[in-house]
């Protein structure tokens, strides 16, 4: 499905769980490179829950429109915009992100009044750069830390690699390049990967693929460049109020260190730090 803005700009989006418009809304921020696929996971969960899941495609991803000069602060006008539109109709909604969309969920804290936004969650999320990098992966790291000098490169990493797997007619391709970032992953997530459960690993290679199916490596190289820089507000910025904002996360997480999050959650007032 997809909106167009106000400013002419498609997003692209998915529902899940209890399409009802009258269901409590949230809308799903994806991870970093993925799409709205990503949400596939919890549909299920959502709908025995009477939830209704919207997972937008960010711009540059899926059939997103590709924004050069986005910000992260950019991103809580456009799900506003895309809560107003007749086709979702949500007058108030939460927000859950994952991973890479972590950053977006706080954004939407910063800006997006309490009349509006109810609550929000983030699952294995990252932190500011600036917290530190110590105990991240080694791709992660790098990644972070080069796209915001030399974007254009890491668009041609993207484009060698990542992309011409993902568009190959051939999924082995895609997950044989997935299956080596699981490597250096904690037993879970490579459980979860090897032994497919609930379908992670074709919800994740249906994810990656989708990120890059319309722009290519524009798209992950845009959206790590914003990752690695200053994201335009700061964690004080972000108040909600006690018990509204919940940060998941993984005590033995390697591609996000439970370090940063720790550092993360003391500035962010009113949010519950739950460590699994």
């Amino acid at each position: 499905m997809t909106t167009i803005l106000l400013d002419g700009r498609i997003i692209s989006y998915a529902i899940y769980g209890d399409g009802s418009p009258i269901a409590p809304t949230v809308f799903y921020f994806h991870g970093f490179p993925a799409s709205h696929h990503e949400a596939s996971l919890f549909d299920s969960p959502a709908r025995k829950r009477g939830i209704r899941l919207i997972a937008p495609d960010r711009p540059g991803m899926g059939s997103s429109t590709f924004t050069p000069t986005r910000k992260i602060t950019d991103w809580p006008a456009d799900v506003l915009q895309l809560a107003d539109d007749p086709a979702i109709n949500a007058p108030t909604f939460a927000v859950l992100g994952t991973s890479g969309g972590g950053p977006y969920v706080l954004a939407c804290c910063a800006a997006i009044p309490s009349s509006r936004l109810t609550t929000a969650g983030i699952i294995g999320g990252l932190y500011p750069p600036s917290l530190g990098l110590a105990g991240m992966l080694m791709e992660p790291r790098l990644l972070l830390s080069i796209a915001p000098r030399a974007p254009k490169l890491v668009e041609k990493v993207f484009d060698w690699g990542l992309v011409a797997a993902a568009r190959n007619a051939d999924q082995g391709k895609i997950e044989k390049i997935m299956a080596s970032s699981m490597k250096g992953r904690p037993e879970p997530d490579r459980r979860a990967w090897d032994e497919n459960e609930d379908g992670f690993r074709e919800m994740l290679v249906m994810a990656v693929r989708g990120s890059v199916q319309e722009n290519g490596g524009k798209g992950p190289a845009q959206g790590a460049r914003l990752l690695g820089s200053p994201w335009g507000f700061e964690l004080g910025d972000v108040k909600m109020k006690k018990g509204k904002l919940v940060l998941w996360h993984g005590g033995a997480d390697a591609n996000i260190p439970l370090t940063m999050v720790e550092k993360a959650h003391e500035p962010l007032a009113g949010s519950e730090l739950r460590v699994g």
